[in-house]
């Protein structure tokens, strides 16, 4: 089964030979077309389109014949989402200049995989600041976002249960009293407020724009700290 890139701008043959690629690790050309089962010259035009996409690099000249090796997912996952954070500031910057203030919104979200999206929507889009609490579970799937948040917002995060040993320097533990809570609060720009509960599949959630939602959010983080 072939990952799909395609959401992300690539083609349903780079999507395929991406896979490919990440089971067979550095191969030529050759071997990447034998085994997608792909006709060489289409083998050829999805690598160098992962290359210049930047989830595959080429051997440099003069080795021959060349080969290709796939960008490590995570590297990969981290390089797409700072391209959606991007090219969400610059929506988010025109729609500001073409548009008057919006209602409030307030959505429902379900699932591992949506809530682990949104929150990394949000808090790569930060600005200011990013208080709360999370839980430990979504940490992984959202590090890219985290990492970009760190870059231009204040962070003050912390994780129910033990932190990661690759854990950042603001990341702080709640302890050992919260470890069994699956709780998720988090304020995002004093505009933005996320909160989940649950786990795996049965994770569900709700993000809000609205003020009061968001000030009774935020007046709910000593009591989960």
């Amino acid at each position: 089964m072939a990952l799909n890139l395609t959401p992300f701008g690539f083609t349903p043959t780079e999507s395929l030979v991406y896979t490919t690629l990440l089971r067979l690790g550095p191969a030529t050309g050759y071997a990447v077309a034998r085994a997608a089962r792909l006709a060489r010259a289409n083998a050829y035009s999805a690598l160098e389109g992962l290359v210049t996409r930047g989830a595959a690099s080429r051997t440099p000249p003069p080795s021959r014949p060349a080969r290709y090796r796939p960008t490590d997912p995570q590297g990969l996952l981290a390089q797409l989402a700072m391209k959606q954070g991007e090219a969400l500031d610059r929506l988010g910057r025109e729609l500001r200049d073409i548009s008057r203030p919006g209602e409030p919104v307030t959505r429902e979200v379900g699932g591992s995989r949506a809530v682990a999206n949104l929150v990394m929507q949000l808090v790569a889009r930060a600005n200011k600041s990013v208080a709360g609490v999370m839980a430990a579970e979504l940490w992984r799937p959202t590090l890219p976002a985290w990492r970009r948040a760190a870059e231009r917002a204040q962070l003050d995060v912390r994780l129910m249960g033990d932190l990661p040993p690759d854990a950042p320097a603001w990341l702080k533990s709640v302890g050992e009293h919260a470890v069994t809570n699956r709780a998720t609060v988090l304020v995002i720009d004093e505009s933005q407020l996320i909160v989940t509960s649950g786990d795996g599949e049965a994770i569900a959630g709700v993000w809000s724009s609205h003020p009061l939602i968001v000030m009774l959010g935020r007046s709910a983080l000593p009591t989960l700290a």
